[in-house]
């Protein structure tokens, strides 16, 4: 096997390097006597990104892991990968997602026409550069760095799978540079007080939304998980309920399954008030079936629509933004009330960790870093209060 030659495009032995224009590699890796099999690899930025990538073929086919050259392009096995992530379980929502982002930032650009074998970091890193600079679909500029880095997850696990599998002989992405997040501010968390939210809660008692809004203000579940809660899943007597399973709509079709997380699967204790609201619904629900007879399909669900089946979450969507605007109040997203409940419950004084339990957080940790900030004098009561109890020992 010979060592191989890095050269840059039209450029003659002993002409000096060109900026800009790409470079390439060759190398023979047949075996000492055998038959010659050349590699040539093209597209590199820089000298140095093609030795690295010579060095790093040869290194592969002197330790017997080089995968031969096949004919499949990058984009072809995105097609692939996404239409195999079902038989692996995958939620249909990720898979929606994923294939939504492969769709609009992948498939259709330059690095989807590149064979799946020769697609390098650089590659990638220049995709990431121009999805950060010019890669939305409609109008000019570029996607946020949050898009970005969720473009380079999903295509980060198509690679490691294709790694996995034998395709290549490792992930360019592993040492990829997505844009960081880091440095980007947050939006401001928009919440209503605990004022607005009684006037929007009053507004509503009567609406047929609105006393799934209520329970959405007054536990922080998620639209998923409060169209999926079945009566089996609220125990009135003992005032609490059991998130078990989630409404989702991949694609526009309703979908029922379990609760994403084992920290979504939790039991959340209700307030009085909340209680008493649950048996309306449950007797206004009990008429509502006797008028469609028949016809009724009894799922048990808590909030359905009026013939028993589940509501789709977009619809609840939308009639919260119907009902803030008829309101007059700021407007706010139906996401918003769980967000109101995590920071009125911490302005009340209630324990971080309880907070994230009830809100089904994956950590106390993202709970403090998401809503850390409500309670901005927390900082100097906690210093007066070390100050009284050191006086007090002096």
């Amino acid at each position: 096997m010979s060592r191989g030659t890095v050269r840059q495009e039209g450029r003659r032995k002993g002409e000096p390097a060109v900026k800009g224009v790409p470079w390439y590699f060759v190398v023979d890796i047949a075996p000492p006597g055998g038959k010659r099999q050349q590699v040539r690899r093209r597209g590199f930025r820089t000298q140095a990104e093609a030795q690295e990538a010579l060095e790093e073929l040869v290194t592969s086919v002197r330790a017997s892991a080089y995968v031969p050259p096949s004919a499949v392009t990058f984009g072809d096995y995105m097609i692939r990968w996404l239409d195999g992530l079902a038989a692996k379980g995958r939620r249909p929502t990720t898979v929606a997602g994923y294939r939504e982002k492969v769709a609009n930032h992948v498939l259709g650009s330059p690095l989807a026409t590149l064979p799946l074998q020769g697609v390098t970091t650089a590659d990638l890193n220049r995709h990431y550069s121009h999805l950060s600079t010019a890669g939305r679909k409609r109008g000019d500029g570029g996607l946020s760095a949050r898009t970005v880095r969720y473009v380079h997850s999903v295509v980060s696990k198509a690679l490691s799978d294709a790694e996995r599998e034998g395709l290549v002989t490792k992930n360019p992405a592993r040492l990829a540079s997505p844009p960081s997040t880091s440095a980007a501010k947050a939006p401001e968390m928009a919440v209503w007080t605990p004022v607005e939210l009684r006037t929007f809660l009053r507004f509503t008692a009567a609406h047929h939304h609105g006393r799934l809004l209520h329970l959405a203000a007054m536990t922080g579940l998620r639209r998923g998980e409060l169209c999926g809660l079945r009566w089996a899943d609220i125990d009135l007597d003992a005032g609490r309920l059991t998130v078990r399973q989630t409404v989702t709509a991949p694609a526009g079709r309703i979908s029922v399954g379990p609760a994403k997380t084992a920290r979504s699967r939790r039991s959340v204790d209700l307030d009085p008030g909340m209680v008493a609201v649950l048996r309306d619904q449950r007797t206004a629900q009990l008429e509502e079936r006797l008028l469609v007879g028949p016809g009724y399909h009894d799922d048990g669900y808590a909030f359905a629509m009026p013939d028993g089946r589940p509501w789709h979450p977009d619809v609840i969507s939308r009639a919260f933004d119907r009902l803030v605007t008829s309101s007059g109040l700021p407007r706010i997203h139906l996401h918003s009330l769980r967000h109101g409940h995590a920071a009125h419950l911490l302005a009340a004084g209630a324990n971080v960790k309880v907070v994230s339990e009830r809100l089904g957080h994956s950590s106390v940790s993202f709970t403090l870093d998401t809503y850390g900030h409500v309670l901005p004098g927390q900082q100097a009561e906690a210093a007066s209060a070390v100050a009284t109890l050191i006086s007090a020992a002096l």
